[in-house]
């Protein structure tokens, strides 16, 4: 997935919570992309999967419903080519 087409990330506790959250993802044909979360919002080289927009509202169900633990839900906010972070969950 295009880096210009991410708008939110799930940070998880653990890269096993990450990597079981990445197959569902995938088996439910919603694309992402695993991999660390950004300095600013994960300390620890925490796991993050990075989504679409239009893809929100069906994985933050997935997540919830598949009872993953997420750290947090970030909204990626761009301005001046600079990205920040915008904790929604």
């Amino acid at each position: 997935m295009a880096k210009e087409q991410e708008k939110y990330i799930f940070v998880f506790s653990s890269n096993y919570h990450g990597y079981y959250a990445e197959d569902l993802l995938a088996r439910n044909n919603i694309k992402n992309s695993f991999r660390k979360a950004p300095r600013a919002i994960g300390k620890s080289c925490q796991a993050a999967i990075y989504i679409n927009e239009q893809d929100f509202e069906k994985v933050k169900e997935i997540i919830v419903n598949s009872r993953v633990s997420t750290i947090g839900i970030y909204e990626i906010v761009k301005k001046d080519k600079v990205d920040s972070y915008q904790k929604i969950f």
